[in-house]
């Protein structure tokens, strides 16, 4: 991990249950902390959608070591929103998450 390639800012965003009022709850995100990251495009493709195409995007992104972050976080980058499918411990040094954009 090489630090002067950490030059995005991404919140990090925990899921949390929020209570409706009526016994029940709806899920959502808070925000936990922003962190410099290394962002790389994995994989793009175009997949079929009703009536056009959209396209399906896959990103790896590169913090520092963090053991809080899991699978189903969001990260935030600008007014994009990644979900988070893995995390991987690379080394002491760094956290590299495995995420793909949300579209709706």
């Amino acid at each position: 991990m090489i630090s002067g390639r950490m030059n995005w800012r991404v919140t990090l965003l925990q899921p949390v249950k929020i209570p409706d009022g009526m016994g029940g709850s709806r899920s959502d995100f808070q925000p936990v902390g922003k962190v410099w990251a290394e962002l790389r495009n994995v994989n793009t493709k175009e997949v079929p959608a009703v009536g056009a195409a959209a396209s399906d995007l896959v990103r790896q992104i590169s913090i520092r070591r963090r053991a809080d972050v899991r699978r189903g976080w969001r990260a935030q980058i600008g007014g994009r929103f990644y979900d988070v499918l893995n995390t991987y411990d690379i080394n002491r040094e760094a956290t590299m998450l495995v995420c793909r954009e949300v579209t709706t």
